[in-house]
């Protein structure tokens, strides 16, 4: 005899999206990510501030965390060294919640060349 469950399905985390378009700095980096990800009062606009807010999250409680970072290309081009460092630090997040068992990923989506002019959209 088979069982079917009439639990409803688990719905996946919408992701949560900071936008980098024209971000050349740590300064706009951090600003940006403290804004989308709706970080306390206490964050402190550094490094170590923006690991403990992404290893804590508890205001934005969810089963799964999923980053976007938009037009992530132009800081990657123009601040590479602040690129680096938060890649670090999101691969530390990412092991931090993998070891609560909580998924936690992130991915650059680079900005989409614009149609030469004339170019059917």
């Amino acid at each position: 005899m088979s069982h079917t469950s009439h639990a409803p399905a688990a719905q996946p985390t919408p992701p949560l999206r900071i936008d980098l378009a024209g971000c050349t700095d740590k300064a706009g980096l951090l600003a940006r990510i403290a804004t989308a990800l709706r970080f306390p009062d206490w964050f402190g606009h550094n490094w170590d501030a923006l690991s403990d807010c992404l290893c804590d999250l508890s205001w934005l409680p969810a089963a799964a965390y999923r980053l976007e970072f938009l037009h992530a290309d132009v800081l990657r081009a123009t601040a590479p060294e602040t690129f680096a460092t938060l890649c670090e630090i999101l691969d530390e997040a990412g092991d931090f919640w993998r070891a609560e068992g909580v998924g936690f990923g992130h991915t650059f989506i680079p900005a989409l060349p614009e149609a030469p002019s004339g170019a059917p959209r």
